[in-house]
């Protein structure tokens, strides 16, 4: 699989307006086929997709791997944060030069406005009829595969007693001890709106009096713990957590019992993908039961009502999750990111 660079900056002039593959290794496993609406003659036929992706990485090979093998189709993937997907999706729309056959991204907002753009196409699938409704374009123009959870981590050797509330970070102890992440871009804008819009936004000021590190990505956030170099974290992916801890590492996580804010992935066909069929396929088999399984097995809760929570993890009828209003968060994006900079300072989006 071929990765590309990251693009440029997302503007606010364009917002405003899923290491499972590994264990069936070598086996010979084939997986089913999923259910499909698309052409498979037609697909195979196009012969390869161009996935653009705010997964990680890891599971984002462990899914491909399976439908390259069943199909016979190669996938080829841009990684990036949801602002740089959008950013590029965008760009190249503007350039009259789609390369995406696929878009997946955990901002809503995006996806807003890629269809007020007119860059999707409706697509019915099959492989979502187990996904509830209010979870898909009422247009059928994108829909969510994963819900991310941005829960509380920390070092067990380093923060004792151990957080388990979002109070419990602003306490002076933690001077110089946090992290937080978000991309130049305002990647991590999204989940600490959501935690002010429901705890208050004093509540990021104190964070930020405590001089707070902050790194461009939770995996970095995670390997920032694990070292030590920082006590605890806040509002990091509930996926990089679990793997960590799953690993062994001296890290352990929680979704406070008061409230954990979540983010929904979607997943969307381009109108005017070059490779639309095999699209459609990569697609139906993402959004399928092996697709799906595979990236809670990557730690991803999913969308599906019949695949079950990450290993160890409770399921989400148990959590309290404070969902964002993904309107406010497209309209009033700009706004929302000066009043980030102006307490945690640096740069926000362009």
């Amino acid at each position: 699989m071929q990765r590309t660079r990251r693009p440029t900056s997302i503007t606010r002039r364009h917002l405003g307006g899923l290491a499972a593959a590994a264990a069936f290794a070598g086996t010979g496993w084939r997986p089913a086929s999923a259910a499909t609406g698309a052409d498979v003659a037609k697909a195979k036929a196009e012969g390869k997709v161009m996935l653009y992706t705010s997964l990680d990485t890891k599971i984002v090979d462990a899914i491909i791997k399976p439908f390259t093998a069943q199909y016979g189709i190669k996938v080829e993937y841009y990684r990036g944060g949801s602002a740089d997907v959008t950013s590029k999706v965008l760009a190249e729309a503007d350039a009259g030069q789609v390369r995406a056959d696929i878009v997946d991204a955990s901002d809503i907002g995006a996806f807003l406005a890629m269809k007020q753009r007119k860059l999707l196409r409706a697509y019915d699938s099959p492989a979502t009829a187990t996904v509830a409704a209010n979870l898909k374009d009422p247009d059928g123009m994108w829909v969510a595969d994963r819900l991310t959870q941005a829960v509380i981590q920390w070092n067990t050797a380093k923060a004792v007693p151990a957080p388990a509330h979002w109070q419990d970070l602003a306490d002076p102890r933690f001077m110089g001890r946090l992290a937080y992440f978000s991309s130049s871009n305002g990647d991590g804008a999204p989940r600490l709106y959501t935690l002010a819009t429901a705890f208050g936004w004093d509540l990021l000021k104190r964070y930020a009096a405590l001089k707070p590190l902050r790194l461009t990505s939770p995996q970095v956030m995670t390997q920032i713990i694990e070292s030590g170099e920082r006590s605890a974290g806040f509002l990091t992916n509930d996926n990089i957590a679990w793997r960590s801890k799953l690993q062994g590492k001296a890290t352990d996580y929680c979704f406070p019992a008061e409230g954990v804010p979540t983010e929904l992935g979607a997943v969307g066909l381009p109108a005017a993908a070059p490779h639309p069929n095999a699209g459609a396929l990569f697609y139906d088999w993402w959004m399928g039961a092996a697709g799906q399984a595979l990236l809670a097995e990557g730690g991803k809760y999913s969308s599906r009502t019949d695949v079950a929570p990450p290993k160890n993890n409770p399921p989400l009828s148990s959590l309290k999750l404070i969902v964002p209003d993904n309107q406010k968060l497209f309209t009033q994006r700009a706004d929302i990111l000066d009043r980030l900079t102006s307490i945690f300072g640096g740069e926000w989006g362009g």
